[in-house]
């Protein structure tokens, strides 16, 4: 699925129990256990980016789960998609850490 002037982003890649071959974008260190998009999507306009909630769609290695994605929209030149996949999961841990949920151990 290609949507133009959009980063995909998909909570799998935020997920500390998946591997990096099982779709994980980021380190163990940064990521958190079972994002919701929802939890994306809040991390995503903290950051100030727009970005619009697909909560319907499916990650094609994971058709099975219903976990839907963010689309960001893509205005700043700077901001590759893995240093914006870096700086989500640090706001995701930030996120939580406000809310009370708490983190697994290493």
């Amino acid at each position: 699925m290609i949507k133009r002037g959009y980063y995909i982003l998909w909570p799998l890649y935020f997920d500390k129990s998946k591997s990096r071959s099982e779709g994980r974008r980021v380190p163990k260190n940064i990521a958190v256990n079972r994002p919701s998009a929802w939890e994306v999507l809040e991390a995503v306009k903290s950051l100030g980016f727009e970005a619009i909630l697909e909560a319907d769609k499916r990650h094609p290695s994971t058709w099975f789960e219903d976990r839907g994605c963010v689309l960001v929209k893509i205005d700043r030149v700077e901001m590759n998609k893995t240093k914006l996949l870096y700086r989500v999961a640090k706001e995701l841990i930030k996120i939580r850490a406000e809310k009370g949920f708490r983190r697994a151990s290493p």
